[in-house]
């Protein structure tokens, strides 16, 4: 049988974490290698530029490039407001031309004027406390931390941290609004199967940092992208139980701080959402992040297509033959132990190995 490399997911109770912060644009970096941050420190920070308008004033007022300089009557560097008149032609029956946004003349030539709107500050978070390992100077840095990771199928808004509160008995029990009361005030919730509009209403007036779900429903996909704050669905998309796993490794931490990122970018390099729960290593060694390895017997999998999504067991054979499958394709799998007796056949293509 040729070698497989299925995707792969953390789901590790300790480990090392390394997280690299980086900002949007070259600046400038605050923080130096050695130095300990918390996960709200401002460790890196730029202007990124606004808006712009390119005004054609030679056009606007029928002149010449060479025209242009008498007509101006805000100069580069100059504050102008939307509907200032920035440009002017005769004086009984003048043309005027007038600024379409509030901004800074930062340049006049050619017959035009650039304007542009005020720079926005942008300040880069920390994310996770940690170690600065590395300063990559202008564009970013690289965190160390020890922790447990739960990486998620799906995720929306961007970071988070907070104390960790299970306000559900079993994976499979929806997280209803009900659920959420004011001891979730600045907590990351962990529900189990899935959310409705109400839990998300709930959520948002009780300042609730993050959510953590097994799955959200299709027609919630809109909202949630408006959502203040991050949610990760650890199954993905539809009414999806949370993995037992998963599940059980979250509430043995319920009640610790941890962050939390509904970033998800699903083109090379991957970025999966995913809950990182800082942990003293004490006297266990922490696992490394070891390469990607290949598929083999032992190795624990996790189901992602149905019938048996989100399940996970252990790869007992890999047979060196295509199988048919319901659908009628051939296709390669492994005979997988999913606790229920028999193993089931699971197409290669649905498996993904958890790390």
């Amino acid at each position: 049988m040729m070698t497989y490399y299925p995707a792969e997911v953390q789901l590790t109770p300790l480990t090392t974490v390394r997280r690299e912060r980086m900002l949007p644009a070259p600046g400038e970096i605050l923080v130096a290698m050695g130095d300990h941050v918390d996960p709200q420190q401002v460790v890196a920070r730029v202007n990124l530029p606004g808006d712009f308008r390119i005004i054609p004033v030679a056009r606007l007022l029928d002149l010449s490039s060479a025209q242009v300089k008498g007509c101006m009557r805000v100069k580069p560097g100059e504050e102008v407001k939307q509907g200032q008149v920035i440009a002017k032609r005769g004086r009984l029956f003048s043309r005027v031309v007038t600024s379409p946004i509030d901004g800074i003349v930062t340049a006049v030539g050619g017959g035009r004027a650039l304007i542009e709107t005020h720079v926005d500050p942008f300040e880069l978070q920390a994310y996770i406390p940690g170690t600065v390992t590395n300063v990559l100077a202008p564009h970013g840095l690289i965190i160390e931390t020890t922790g447990a990771v739960v990486q998620g199928m799906w995720g929306a808004g961007g970071d988070g941290w907070g104390v960790l509160k299970c306000v559900v008995e079993r994976p499979d029990q929806p997280l209803q609004a009900s659920d959420i009361d004011p001891s979730c005030h600045g907590t990351i919730v962990i529900g189990g199967c899935g959310l409705n509009e109400a839990v998300l209403e709930q959520a948002r007036e009780l300042n609730v940092r993050g959510v953590v779900v097994g799955g959200v429903s299709p027609a919630l996909l809109a909202q949630i992208e408006r959502w203040p704050c991050p949610i990760v669905a650890t199954e993905g998309i539809g009414e999806l139980a949370m993995a037992e796993p998963i599940f059980r490794l979250l509430t043995t931490n319920d009640g610790r701080e941890a962050a939390i990122r509904g970033v998800v970018q699903p083109r090379w390099p991957m970025i999966r959402p995913e809950i990182v729960i800082p942990l003293p290593a004490g006297a266990v060694k922490p696992s490394q992040n070891q390469p990607r390895t290949p598929l083999t017997v032992g190795t624990r999998v996790r189901v992602v297509h149905e019938p048996y999504q989100s399940a996970i067991g252990t790869i007992k054979t890999l047979p060196g033959q295509p199988r048919v499958i319901e659908t009628g394709a051939r296709v390669l799998g492994a005979e997988v132990d999913l606790g229920q007796g028999t193993p089931i056949f699971v197409p290669l293509v649905n498996l993904e190995v958890l790390r």
